[in-house]
């Protein structure tokens, strides 16, 4: 099993109005508290690379220099264009560690999603996570959770340094990764583009239907919860 998180075990309305903001709101007092700290100054030195690239690209986002504001109106920018680049998400990654082991956040996860971890543990199916959040968020999202820390159900995470969710190489190299074939992995998820290159990766598919998501169409098969998979 390979699962996204967003919209699949997780609400999107978690991310969208805990995470986000939380990142959004307290990323300026984060960065000046944390300025000279060795983890801060590699986040923030992925995040000036990858400001470079966009400026030569001829994308409008604020250039990063050595101020605590330059990166914080560059991150803001990138947040209110919902952009899914690594550098991006391993400072929330980074951000949202303190707020998990402080007790401001924990994960939310679906209860239906829990029985069912539990269910293909029994089974020994491994399950593994591909998602946009650095597997760094992943893991403390399942591992801060309301109901408790579900890390030994996960055998594998996997982020967009593997490749973009819309590419159908990602999902053939994690495949490769997992050493097994494509067709004997099932890909969930409630977005459909992502479906559609997982399915021509050879990956079998199920879509998502929860509460809260994006309508769509397609012709992918429909579940509403894991405990109809």
């Amino acid at each position: 099993i390979l699962t996204d998180i967003e919209g699949t075990t997780t609400p999107i309305s978690f991310v969208k109005e805990v995470l986000f903001p939380h990142v959004y709101e307290h990323c300026q007092q984060f960065l000046t508290d944390r300025w000279d700290e060795k983890e801060t100054q590699d986040c923030v030195k992925a995040l000036k690379e990858q400001s470079e690239k966009d400026q030569q690209e001829g994308l409008k986002f604020t250039m990063i220099d050595d101020t605590v504001a330059s990166v914080v109106k560059n991150i803001q920018e990138q947040m209110d264009q919902d952009r899914k680049i690594t550098a991006l998400k391993q400072f929330q990654g980074y951000m949202w560690r303190f707020a998990y082991e402080n007790g401001q956040v924990q994960g939310v996860v679906y209860d239906d999603v829990v029985e069912q971890l539990k269910h293909w543990k029994s089974k020994d199916l491994p399950v593994s996570i591909y998602s946009s959040g650095s597997v760094m968020a992943q893991k403390l999202l399942f591992q801060y959770s309301t109901h408790g820390n579900l890390l030994e159900y996960f055998v594998s995470h996997f982020d967009t340094k593997i490749g973009s969710k819309l590419e159908t190489k990602s999902y053939k190299d994690i495949a490769k990764e997992l050493d097994v074939k494509p067709k004997h992995v099932l890909f969930l998820s409630d977005n459909v583009k992502e479906l559609d290159a997982a399915k021509k990766a050879g990956m079998q598919v199920k879509w998502l239907i929860r509460p809260g998501n994006a309508p769509d169409t397609s012709n992918h098969p429909q579940v509403a919860s894991f405990d109809e998979i």
